[in-house]
């Protein structure tokens, strides 16, 4: 899984930047310095991440205090969303509708092709005071590829390795609808559903496209 990298942690950041000289006295620029460098450090880490395991649990617990951002194009949306989400693009940020829907009681999911979009508007929103945002690690091309083609560990692997394979596997056909879901030749093919395991949402980045 790939790091996110220098550019794209600059161009966060730069944004970021921007909002504060924008809106804060220069008084208060020290404090806000030490809060920059505060949410550059969570964003390069783990904590800002969400697994598609963990949100595919929120969606079949079908839990109320969880809202899935998708920030991609209305086209894009159309042609596929993860199910429950929101469409919500970057540009519609700070209209009424954006108000009415990045509720600061819920725990906001921000979705985009890969991580790079996705980590725009978790600075964005975090900068703003959002206290509950993650970032779908990966995006919709990592959670596509996750539930379509759910790779078996094969070789030496642990349980936790073993569990995450079950769980994309019993969870693809909620999470994908009809889309193709390639099926194993020594898997049984019928649909099952997985067992809860609660997880941590922290997860490792992984950066395909925007």
């Amino acid at each position: 899984m790939a790091a996110i990298s220098p550019k794209q942690l600059g161009f966060g950041t730069f944004i970021l930047l921007g909002l504060i000289l924008a809106f804060s006295p220069v008084d208060r620029m020290a404090r806000a310095e030490i809060e920059v460098s505060g949410l550059v450090q969570e964003i390069a880490g783990e904590s800002a991440y969400i697994s598609p395991e963990d949100l595919a649990h929120a969606i079949i617990d079908k839990d109320p205090s969880v809202i899935i951002v998708d920030l991609r194009s209305s086209a894009d949306f159309a042609g596929y969303s993860i199910p429950g989400s929101i469409n919500l693009p970057v540009a519609e940020f700070g209209t009424d509708r954006a108000d009415e829907i990045l509720d600061r009681d819920k725990t906001l999911v921000l979705v985009s092709n890969g991580n790079t979009i996705s980590g725009q508007a978790w600075v964005i929103l975090k900068s703003q005071g959002y206290p509950d945002v993650y970032i779908l690690a990966g995006g919709m091309n990592y959670w596509v590829e996750v539930f379509t083609n759910p790779v078996k560990p094969e070789g030496v692997y642990t349980s936790d390795e073993q569990f995450r394979y079950e769980l994309r596997k019993a969870a693809a056909p909620l999470m994908m609808g009809e889309q193709a879901v390639q099926s194993d030749a020594n898997t049984p093919t019928e649909t099952k559903t997985p067992a809860v395991r609660k997880t941590s949402v922290k997860k490792k980045k992984v950066d395909e496209g925007c």
